[in-house]
């Protein structure tokens, strides 16, 4: 396991009843260069470390990470007083490509979490409560639901306690294998 992965693993265990921990910033580029940054929510992480998210395709975020997969995340724990800052590559995948990851993505929301891919398109005009209603089945993944893998190519790890702060970057080398560099923060 990467060192920044077990650093990670023990971020998110120190901040585990914080709901806010959950949460990270994603940035996204547009087909014009403009650059897009969201929150989304973290899904788990893979056995190949790649980073689990869950998306409506018919989003911004989607058709950009279509466009060009390179996007960039930034998670900070304010318990432990840590950043994470993850170069990625993203995959998306729908139920075409992998029905069962899909699917096993849709099962573990809540209904509440369901109900937000039931109601209409994400950034259409809502022009009054019957926009929200829900049109369809929590039983059935709907065809817009997706999951996107964000394969890590670098982190930029801060540690903001202490003085001096710890920084590191974390890539890999030629033959595949995690190595670390200490950094001036």
């Amino acid at each position: 396991m990467p060192q920044w992965r077990q650093g990670l693993t023990k971020s998110l265990h120190q901040t585990r009843n914080m709901p806010e921990s959950r949460y990270f910033q994603l940035a996204t580029v547009d087909s014009d260069g403009v650059p897009h940054c969201r929150t989304v929510v973290f899904r788990g992480i893979t056995d190949d470390n790649q980073l689990i998210v869950i998306s409506d395709t018919r989003s911004e975020k989607f058709a950009q990470l279509g466009q060009k997969p390179n996007a960039q995340a930034c998670w900070y724990f304010s318990k432990t007083r840590e950043q994470y800052r993850f170069s990625c590559i993203a995959t998306l995948i729908t139920a075409v490509q992998d029905a069962d990851l899909v699917s096993h993505q849709w099962n573990k929301l809540s209904d509440a979490g369901k109900k937000q891919f039931l109601w209409g398109e994400p950034g259409t005009p809502r022009q009054d409560s019957s926009a929200l209603q829900v049109e369809g089945d929590f039983d059935q993944v709907p065809s817009h639901f997706c999951t996107i893998l964000f394969k890590i190519e670098g982190v930029d790890y801060l540690n903001l306690r202490g003085n001096p702060q710890n920084r590191e970057w974390h890539q890999k080398d030629e033959n595949g294998n995690w190595v670390c560099q200490s950094l001036i923060p």
